[in-house]
Protein backbone atom coordinates (compact mmCIF):
# COMPACT_ATOMS: atom_id res chain seq x y z
CA UNK A 1 0.00 0.00 0.00
CA UNK A 2 1.41 3.36 -1.04
CA UNK A 3 1.73 6.16 1.51
CA UNK A 4 -0.30 9.29 0.76
CA UNK A 5 1.24 12.55 2.01
CA UNK A 6 -0.86 14.33 4.59
CA UNK A 7 -2.12 17.87 4.30
CA UNK A 8 0.01 18.75 7.33
CA UNK A 9 3.07 17.37 5.48
CA UNK A 10 2.40 19.75 2.59
CA UNK A 11 1.86 22.63 5.03
CA UNK A 12 5.22 21.83 6.69
CA UNK A 13 6.87 21.80 3.24
CA UNK A 14 5.41 25.19 2.39
CA UNK A 15 6.48 26.67 5.74
CA UNK A 16 10.01 25.26 5.51
CA UNK A 17 10.75 26.30 1.92
CA UNK A 18 12.30 29.64 1.00
CA UNK A 19 11.27 31.12 -2.31
CA UNK A 20 11.93 34.38 -4.07
CA UNK A 21 11.87 36.09 -7.43
CA UNK A 22 15.07 37.92 -8.27
CA UNK A 23 15.47 40.40 -11.13
CA UNK A 24 18.73 41.55 -12.69
CA UNK A 25 18.70 43.48 -15.96
CA UNK A 26 16.72 41.52 -18.57
CA UNK A 27 16.93 38.30 -16.56
CA UNK A 28 14.78 37.19 -13.67
CA UNK A 29 14.92 34.04 -11.59
CA UNK A 30 12.49 31.91 -9.60
CA UNK A 31 14.51 30.55 -6.67
CA UNK A 32 13.75 27.77 -4.19
CA UNK A 33 15.70 26.63 -1.16
CA UNK A 34 14.73 23.68 1.05
CA UNK A 35 16.27 20.96 3.20
CA UNK A 36 15.78 17.26 2.62
CA UNK A 37 16.27 14.61 5.31
CA UNK A 38 18.30 12.54 2.85
CA UNK A 39 21.98 12.39 1.96
CA UNK A 40 23.40 14.34 -0.94
CA UNK A 41 24.15 11.23 -3.02
CA UNK A 42 20.54 10.06 -2.77
CA UNK A 43 19.24 13.48 -3.88
CA UNK A 44 21.81 13.70 -6.70
CA UNK A 45 20.87 10.27 -8.04
CA UNK A 46 17.16 11.08 -7.87
CA UNK A 47 17.82 14.23 -9.95
CA UNK A 48 20.25 12.79 -12.52
CA UNK A 49 19.28 9.15 -13.13
CA UNK A 50 16.64 8.55 -15.84
CA UNK A 51 14.90 5.76 -13.89
CA UNK A 52 14.77 7.85 -10.71
CA UNK A 53 13.54 10.94 -12.60
CA UNK A 54 10.72 8.90 -14.12
CA UNK A 55 9.35 8.20 -10.62
CA UNK A 56 8.79 11.84 -9.66
CA UNK A 57 9.51 14.18 -12.58
CA UNK A 58 8.84 12.69 -16.01
CA UNK A 59 10.19 10.56 -18.79
CA UNK A 60 13.77 11.47 -19.74
CA UNK A 61 15.78 10.35 -22.74
CA UNK A 62 19.11 11.36 -24.23
CA UNK A 63 22.67 11.75 -23.10
CA UNK A 64 22.68 12.37 -19.32
CA UNK A 65 26.21 13.76 -19.02
CA UNK A 66 27.92 17.13 -19.37
CA UNK A 67 27.45 18.57 -22.90
CA UNK A 68 24.73 15.96 -23.55
CA UNK A 69 21.24 16.81 -24.79
CA UNK A 70 18.18 15.52 -22.99
CA UNK A 71 14.46 15.47 -23.87
CA UNK A 72 11.89 15.41 -21.09
CA UNK A 73 8.20 14.65 -21.15
CA UNK A 74 6.68 16.08 -18.00
CA UNK A 75 3.07 15.88 -19.16
CA UNK A 76 3.02 19.39 -20.66
CA UNK A 77 1.86 20.08 -24.24
CA UNK A 78 5.49 20.34 -25.45
CA UNK A 79 8.54 18.29 -24.56
CA UNK A 80 11.41 20.08 -22.89
CA UNK A 81 14.84 20.02 -24.47
CA UNK A 82 17.89 20.62 -22.29
CA UNK A 83 21.62 20.74 -22.85
CA UNK A 84 23.69 19.86 -19.81
CA UNK A 85 26.11 22.78 -19.40
CA UNK A 86 27.68 21.82 -16.05
CA UNK A 87 27.56 18.49 -14.23
CA UNK A 88 29.69 18.31 -11.06
CA UNK A 89 28.43 15.34 -9.01
CA UNK A 90 27.01 15.51 -6.42
CA UNK A 91 26.84 19.28 -6.00
CA UNK A 92 26.07 21.23 -9.15
CA UNK A 93 23.96 20.82 -12.28
CA UNK A 94 23.26 23.57 -14.81
CA UNK A 95 21.08 22.95 -17.87
CA UNK A 96 19.37 24.92 -20.58
CA UNK A 97 15.57 24.76 -20.59
CA UNK A 98 13.78 25.03 -23.92
CA UNK A 99 10.02 24.67 -23.95
CA UNK A 100 8.53 24.95 -27.41
CA UNK A 101 9.95 27.27 -30.02
CA UNK A 102 12.29 29.94 -28.59
CA UNK A 103 15.03 32.13 -30.01
CA UNK A 104 18.60 31.12 -29.03
CA UNK A 105 19.04 34.19 -26.79
CA UNK A 106 15.75 33.41 -25.00
CA UNK A 107 16.68 29.94 -23.77
CA UNK A 108 16.16 29.59 -20.02
CA UNK A 109 18.62 28.01 -17.59
CA UNK A 110 17.91 25.83 -14.58
CA UNK A 111 20.55 25.45 -11.90
CA UNK A 112 20.54 22.86 -9.12
CA UNK A 113 22.94 23.21 -6.19
CA UNK A 114 23.19 20.59 -3.43
CA UNK A 115 25.08 21.07 -0.17
CA UNK A 116 25.56 18.68 2.72
CA UNK A 117 24.32 19.82 6.14
CA UNK A 118 25.14 16.92 8.46
CA UNK A 119 22.95 14.04 7.32
CA UNK A 120 20.60 16.40 5.44
CA UNK A 121 20.91 18.11 2.07
CA UNK A 122 20.22 21.74 1.25
CA UNK A 123 18.61 21.86 -2.19
CA UNK A 124 18.75 25.16 -4.07
CA UNK A 125 17.05 25.41 -7.44
CA UNK A 126 16.96 28.48 -9.66
CA UNK A 127 15.16 28.88 -12.98
CA UNK A 128 16.44 31.94 -14.89
CA UNK A 129 14.73 33.48 -17.90
CA UNK A 130 14.66 36.56 -20.10
CA UNK A 131 10.94 36.06 -20.70
CA UNK A 132 8.69 39.01 -20.05
CA UNK A 133 5.62 38.97 -17.85
CA UNK A 134 4.92 36.71 -14.92
CA UNK A 135 6.69 33.60 -16.30
CA UNK A 136 8.22 32.98 -12.85
CA UNK A 137 4.76 32.25 -11.44
CA UNK A 138 4.45 28.99 -13.42
CA UNK A 139 8.14 28.14 -13.22
CA UNK A 140 8.37 28.73 -9.47
CA UNK A 141 5.22 26.83 -8.55
CA UNK A 142 6.03 24.12 -11.13
CA UNK A 143 9.51 23.50 -9.74
CA UNK A 144 8.22 23.61 -6.19
CA UNK A 145 5.57 21.02 -7.01
CA UNK A 146 8.29 18.86 -8.60
CA UNK A 147 10.41 19.08 -5.43
CA UNK A 148 7.40 18.15 -3.31
CA UNK A 149 6.96 15.07 -5.52
CA UNK A 150 10.68 14.29 -5.10
CA UNK A 151 10.36 14.42 -1.32
CA UNK A 152 7.25 12.23 -1.34
CA UNK A 153 9.06 9.70 -3.56
CA UNK A 154 12.15 9.62 -1.34
CA UNK A 155 9.92 9.12 1.72
CA UNK A 156 8.40 6.04 0.06
CA UNK A 157 5.12 7.70 -0.90
CA UNK A 158 3.33 7.94 -4.21
CA UNK A 159 3.68 11.36 -5.87
CA UNK A 160 0.63 10.57 -8.03
CA UNK A 161 -1.51 10.62 -4.87
CA UNK A 162 -0.84 14.33 -4.32
CA UNK A 163 -3.80 16.65 -4.78
CA UNK A 164 -2.70 18.77 -7.74
CA UNK A 165 -5.56 21.24 -7.21
CA UNK A 166 -4.83 21.70 -3.49
CA UNK A 167 -1.11 22.21 -4.04
CA UNK A 168 -1.62 24.49 -7.07
CA UNK A 169 -3.95 26.68 -5.05
CA UNK A 170 -1.50 26.98 -2.13
CA UNK A 171 1.56 27.52 -4.32
CA UNK A 172 -0.22 29.99 -6.59
CA UNK A 173 -0.91 32.33 -3.68
CA UNK A 174 2.65 31.99 -2.39
CA UNK A 175 4.31 32.64 -5.76
CA UNK A 176 2.03 35.61 -6.44
CA UNK A 177 3.32 37.12 -3.20
CA UNK A 178 6.95 36.20 -4.02
CA UNK A 179 6.75 37.98 -7.37
CA UNK A 180 5.28 41.16 -5.94
CA UNK A 181 7.82 41.45 -3.12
Amino acid sequence: MSKRPSASGIERWIASTERRVQRSGKTSGAMLSCRFDFGIDEIWTACTDAEQLRKWFGSVSGDLRESGTVKMDVGAPCSICSKILVCEPPHHLLVTWEYGEVLPDEVDQVELRLNTEGDKTLVELEHRSCAKGDWWFGAGSGWEFALIKLRVTLEGGDPLSLSVEEIDQALGQIWTSAGSA
